[in-house]
């Protein structure tokens, strides 16, 4: 199995998650409201409840809600919150591995 870092990087993973053909790592940034530091380095972890349920809530909007949805309703919500956006990134590498 390929690991999931070589197979679609975070940033590849926002762009998609945005509907969008191409963008920088600070364009996400802004749109996310997520410092690039976090976005690219912070390692994913659901240790705390919490953290679990937002990072559940990103994979699930990832892989079930469509782009028009997430930026409409789902993504203002969560601006800001660095596990949310793991879970969207994760949702995302993953669906791409087909897992």
């Amino acid at each position: 199995m390929t690991n999931h870092t070589e197979a679609v990087t975070r940033t590849a993973a926002l762009i998609q998650a945005f509907g969008w053909q191409g963008g920088t790592i600070h364009q996400l940034a802004q749109e996310t409201g997520v410092s690039v530091e976090d976005l690219l380095y912070t390692p994913f972890k659901a240790d705390v409840a919490n953290n679990a349920n937002d990072i559940s809530a990103g994979w699930f909007a990832s892989r079930t809600c469509t782009v028009e949805h997430n930026i409409a309703k789902v993504f203002p919500k969560y601006r800001g919150n660095v596990s949310f956006w793991h879970g969207v990134i994760r949702g995302l590498q993953l669906k791409a591995e087909g897992i």
